[in-house]
């Protein structure tokens, strides 16, 4: 299990959330991400991907665009 941890400040609004991104990297990569506000937990966006060919710093790339892509967008995260 890889752990990730990072800031993100939305573009619109200027808030920052805090996020803790876990997942497993291989062919099929689980992961679950903890987004923050303030100390608060605001929500927990989750998913796989099955036949994935990615791995090592792309595969992060790609993990943190998505979950920074929700927390912009406001899936999965409490407001």
């Amino acid at each position: 299990m890889a752990v990730i941890k990072e800031n993100y400040t939305r573009k619109v609004s200027g808030e920052s959330f805090d996020y803790e991104l876990e997942y497993t990297p291989g062919s099929d990569v689980g992961w679950i991400a903890r987004v923050y506000h303030d100390g608060v937990l605001k929500g927990s966006p989750h998913g796989a991907l099955t036949a994935n060919v990615l791995s090592g710093p792309a595969l992060e790339q790609y993990l943190r665009a998505y979950v920074e892509g929700m927390i912009e967008r406001g899936l999965d995260v409490a407001e």
